[in-house]
C-alpha cells in the first residue's frame, strides 16, 4: 500500500481523509463494501504519505461515513453556506474549474510537466459574506531521478503557508515513489487567501487506471472545526469526493426535498473527477445516488456523508 505525501502531510485533524486512509480507504462502488476493503490492491490510490505510514482512522465509517470520533463538521456556527456555483456562473467568484486568474483552465496537460502543476477550483461558495474556494493542484508524476526535486517544490509551496510542515527526505521520496501516480495537493482559499491545513496525496495518472477500477470512488469530510473546536481551513464543512472515469453523474438529496447535482470537475488530464458538497445549516443529506455513463444507477455502497 502506498502511504501518503512524500513525508510532509497536512493536518489530519481537519481532514477526515479525502481518501479515508488505511483499511477504510477507497472501495469499489457496490453493495458489499467489505469485499472492496479486502481487495486492497483495487482501491483508488488517493493516498497521503507520512513518515509514520498510513493514518489509521478506525472510527471512520467505511466509504466516507463522515467524521471520526470527536471531529465535527461544524454545522453549528458555520454560518449560512451558499451552494456551489455551476460552471459558467459560480457563486460570487470565478468558475468552478477555473485557473488562478479566473480564466478556464485547459482540461488536459499536454506536456505533463512535473514542475508545472495544473490548478483547478473543484468547489466554491460564500459563507458569512466570505468567498471560499477549494482548489486542487495536480503535479504530473516526475521521473524517479527527479521525484525528490518535485517533492521539494511541492513542499516549498505548502510550507510558505504552513511553516510547520517538515521538509521531505530524499530517502523517503525514493522509497514511496510510484511511476503511475500523479501528486495531488488539495487546499482552500478564503477571500482569495490560501489557508493552512491542506492535504497532499496521489491519484493514478492517465493510462494507469487498473482494469475494473473505473467505477470506484473515494471521499471524506473537510471539517470546519477539529475536536477541540479550533477553526479549520474554512468556516464550513465540505464533503469532498473523487470518482473513477465510469461515473458520469452524482445526485444528492437533502431532507427538505431539495436536490443537488454537483459538478464533476476534471483536474488537468486526471482520469478521476472531483465533487465538493458543502454542509447546509439545518439540513442533512438523505441520499447519494451515482450513475454510470449509460445513465444506469450504480450502488453507492452506503455513502453517508452529511447525513
Amino acid at each position: 500500500m502506498t502511504t501518503g505525501d512524500n513525508g510532509a502531510r497536512g493536518n489530519g485533524e481537519m481532514w477526515v481523509e479525502l481518501g479515508l486512509a488505511g483499511a477504510a480507504a477507497e472501495v469499489r462502488i457496490g453493495s458489499v463494501p467489505v469485499a472492496g476493503i479486502e481487495a486492497g490492491g483495487r482501491r483508488i490510490r488517493r493516498r497521503r504519505r507520512t513518515a509514520v505510514g498510513a493514518l489509521a482512522l478506525a472510527s471512520v465509517v467505511v466509504l466516507g461515513g463522515g467524521t471520526a470520533a470527536g471531529l465535527h463538521a461544524g454545522t453549528a456556527g458555520a454560518g449560512t453556506a451558499q451552494a456551489i456555483g455551476p460552471a459558467g456562473g459560480g457563486v460570487g467568484g470565478s468558475l468552478v474549474g477555473a485557473g488562478d486568474d479566473g480564466t478556464p483552465a485547459s482540461p488536459s496537460a499536454a506536456a505533463r510537466d512535473p514542475f508545472a502543476p495544473v490548478r483547478m477550483v473543484i468547489g466554491q461558495g460564500v459563507v458569512d459574506g466570505k468567498e471560499w474556494k477549494l482548489w486542487e493542484a495536480l503535479w504530473p508524476v516526475a521521473p524517479k531521478e527527479r521525484a525528490y526535486e518535485q517533492a521539494v517544490a511541492v513542499w516549498q509551496e505548502r510550507s510558505a503557508v504552513d511553516p510547520s510542515l517538515d521538509k521531505p527526505t530524499e530517502a523517503y521520496v525514493q522509497q514511496y515513489w510510484q511511476s503511475g501516480e500523479d501528486v495531488v495537493n488539495t487546499y482552500a482559499t478564503l477571500d482569495g487567501v490560501r489557508q493552512k491545513y491542506d492535504e497532499q496525496g496521489s491519484y493514478p495518472a492517465p493510462g494507469h487506471v487498473a482494469a475494473g477500477m473505473g467505477d470506484t470512488f473515494s471521499g471524506g469530510m473537510m471539517a470546519a472545526r477539529d475536536k477541540d473546536a479550533r477553526p479549520g481551513p474554512l468556516p464550513v464543512g465540505l464533503a469532498v469526493m473523487a470518482f473513477g472515469p465510469d461515473i458520469a453523474k452524482v445526485v444528492v438529496t437533502w431532507n427538505d426535498g431539495s436536490v443537488v447535482e454537483p459538478q464533476l470537475v476534471t483536474v488537468g488530464d486526471s482520469p478521476y473527477r472531483r465533487i465538493v458538497v458543502p454542509e447546509q445549516a439545518g439540513k442533512r443529506v438523505v441520499s447519494w445516488r451515482f450513475f454510470d455513463q449509460s445513465g444506469a444507477e450504480v450502488p453507492n455502497a452506503g455513502e453517508s456523508m452529511l447525513k
